[in-house]
């Protein structure tokens, strides 16, 4: 790992050497990959123009911060930030500096990222829905179109992915195997759900209990790893120590936090869902 970390260090200090001039543009592709704008902008839009995509697209939010947050538990995923500062691969103390930004220091580990697995499965969500109104289209003339708009989509998908990867790595709170292990997962976790069609039928029951299953199922987790003497918050400790600005802590970036906070805001968001089904229901039955 360390020959991984220490060639991420070379590729973070060429994109804060030789890309300066674009960082007030990656800082904003970092925030528009910041998982919470799934529940604040890509939901609500997208549940008003297609209740489908929108209630397929908080699942599979969900379910990758989820898992987001148990692969940072197992893998234990260190930060640029504060590796340079205690790798011991580095003679006579000569590490390298790598500058921190407002956003750089996040507290949870690193690996995945979730900034990149976040943006990728929702992303993947939003692309495949548009291409599924396209390929109905019959004639020649539409075919070509379709092809053009498949095109067009997916290069602006892979465009976005990159520039949030590029981001988190100028930045310095990701090296850059853990935005590509992020990219993928929220891509694996996006399609799993094309093929799920249950979630649209699910009543708000279901969602509760499926959110109080994992939220007990990671509390549960969380216990046996303190049990077996692991500290699943070893990176706090880290993050504070080699911030260089202790107002730049984010103390809620931790795993859990991510999670305890998504949980609610999931079934809040899938209310008006449920209400408009239940509406529907009625409407037929009194037909």
């Amino acid at each position: 790992m360390d020959l991984l970390h220490s060639n991420g260090v070379l590729i973070i200090q060429h994109l804060q050497r030789d890309y300066r001039a674009y960082q007030d543009l990656l800082n904003f592709m970092s925030h528009i990959g910041d998982p919470r704008n799934i529940f604040s902008i890509y939901f609500p839009l997208w549940f008003q123009l297609n209740q489908v995509v929108g209630t397929k697209m908080i699942w599979v939010a969900v379910i990758g911060d989820w898992f987001n947050l148990i692969f940072k538990w197992i893998l234990f995923g260190h930060r640029p930030y504060w590796w340079v500062q205690e790798t011991m691969i580095y003679p006579n103390q000569s590490s390298p500096c790598l500058e921190q930004f407002p956003i750089t220091c996040e507290t949870g580990p690193g690996s995945p990222s979730g900034h990149a697995m976040g943006s990728s499965c929702v992303w993947y969500v939003m692309v495949t829905a548009a291409l599924s109104y396209t390929v109905r289209w019959k004639d020649k003339s539409a075919v070509s179109l379709h092809r053009l708009t498949w095109s067009f989509l997916w290069s602006i998908f892979w465009i976005i992915q990159i520039s949030v990867c590029i981001s988190r790595v100028f930045i310095a709170t990701h090296f850059p195997h853990q935005v590509v292990i992020g990219v993928f997962a929220g891509i694996l976790v996006a399609e799993a759900f094309e093929h799920t069609s249950a979630i649209q039928t699910a009543s708000l029951g279901m969602y509760i209990k499926t959110n109080l299953f994992l939220f007990i199922f990671a509390l549960g987790f969380y216990l046996v790893l303190k049990l077996l003497d692991i500290d699943l918050l070893w990176s706090v400790p880290k993050a504070k120590k080699w911030c260089a600005n202790p107002d730049w802590i984010n103390i809620d970036t931790t795993p859990f936090a991510g999670l305890s906070a998504a949980m609610p805001l999931t079934v809040v968001a899938l209310v008006p869902y449920c209400v408009h089904s239940l509406m529907r229901k009625t409407e037929k039955k009194l037909n």
